[in-house]
């Protein structure tokens, strides 16, 4: 996926290191879902997309936003996550999120790791 902002309706939502922030998280995912024209299954899909992108670095990396991007033919998560040490991305979570979605990764950032995936609308 190319993380291209161009004509794409994008919402980011920063999060608090709380108990509560992962599932702020995955109701504003569902939220932004809905709000593309994606329902039911498919939105828990996205959903659960985004939880295991929440959860790709483990304790090691908290989780600091999500974006949603609404592209053309589908929905793009981005996760920011805190910087400290090497990203590992669990075998589960990397069969989990590549049947999920059509294309995800990561990429370090100056200042934090962006993990990501695409999902199709339907």
């Amino acid at each position: 996926m190319t993380l291209d902002t161009r004509g794409a309706d994008t919402t980011r939502l920063r999060l608090t290191p709380d108990a509560d922030a992962l599932a702020e998280a995955r109701r504003f995912v569902r939220l932004c879902a809905e709000r593309c024209g994606i329902d039911g299954d498919r939105a828990d899909d996205v959903v659960q997309a985004a939880a295991e992108l929440l959860a790709a670095g483990g304790r090691a990396h908290r989780p600091a936003a999500v974006e949603v991007r609404e592209g053309a033919d589908g929905i793009g998560i981005v996760v920011d996550l805190e910087v400290p040490g090497v990203l590992d991305v669990r075998e589960g979570t990397a069969a989990l999120l590549s049947e999920l979605s059509l294309e995800w990764g990561w990429r370090r950032q100056p200042d934090h790791i962006q993990v990501w995936c695409e999902v199709a609308r339907g």
